[in-house]
């Protein structure tokens, strides 16, 4: 046997991530306190674990460099496969970053947090349904709680990971708000491309320029192909 130091995602318990993050018990108890229950995901992190070496495969793989910078050099990765059976592991050194899940009553897995960079990084789609083999909420009244952990988290100061989130939101607010909406056609001319940012970067600037100031914002998608392009890169 040899004991061995491994990065990347690890299979860790609660009391493992509080030995690293003993300040987020609080925010647990408020989480069981409200009925809900919740999961450590997409934890990484550094760890030994012990391996058999007879029983190890190792394979090389090659990656080259990103065509968007073929000046880079490939990098190179060695594999271990262990079979079918975890490895042991002596000590977990170091957990770096992980999420929470978190299922409502009728919503499992409703609502995705991380609360190292206090950001909402799921959302679950009300309208179509959970990830599967999960519970899902059969009434608009169950569909509520996946609004009402949002804005739980929300009002404890959390962001949304990205635009895409923002846009889930309102659909939520839509669903269980009477809110007053509008609809505002901008029309953009291109003064400057050294500024003009990629898509994905505008969308994202956008929704956070009307976010402060109170207002949520979902781009209208067009009908046909021509509502696949995006105007800029």
């Amino acid at each position: 046997m040899i004991a061995i130091r491994v990065e990347g995602g690890l299979s860790v318990g609660e009391d493992v991530v509080l030995r690293f993050f003993p300040k987020i018990a609080g925010l647990l108890e408020e989480i069981r306190g409200r009925g809900w229950s919740y999961s450590f995901i997409n934890v990484e992190g550094r760890a030994k674990v012990i391996l058999d070496p007879s029983r190890v495969t190792f394979k090389l793989e090659y990656y080259p460099p990103s065509i968007r910078d073929l000046e880079d050099k490939g990098q190179y990765e060695i594999r271990a496969e262990v079979g079918d059976k975890p490895p042991a592991m002596l000590d977990v050194e170091e957990v770096k970053s992980f999420e929470i899940s978190i299922s409502a009553k009728h919503a499992s897995n409703c609502i995705t947090i991380n609360p190292v960079s206090r950001t909402i990084t799921y959302i679950s789609d009300v309208l179509w349904g959970l990830r599967i083999g999960e519970k899902r909420p059969e009434k608009l009244s169950e569909a509520r709680e996946i609004y009402d952990a949002v804005r739980f988290f929300l009002n404890k100061g959390y962001e949304f990971k990205d635009h895409y989130l923002a846009e889930r939101y309102k659909e939520l607010v839509d669903l269980f708000e009477k809110k007053y909406r509008f609809t505002v056609t901008i029309e953009l001319t291109v003064e400057d491309e050294g500024r003009v940012p990629g898509w994905e970067e505008l969308q994202e600037q956008l929704s956070e320029f009307f976010r402060q100031r109170g207002l949520l914002m979902k781009i209208k998608k067009r009908r046909g192909t021509q509502g696949l392009k995006k105007p800029i890169p």
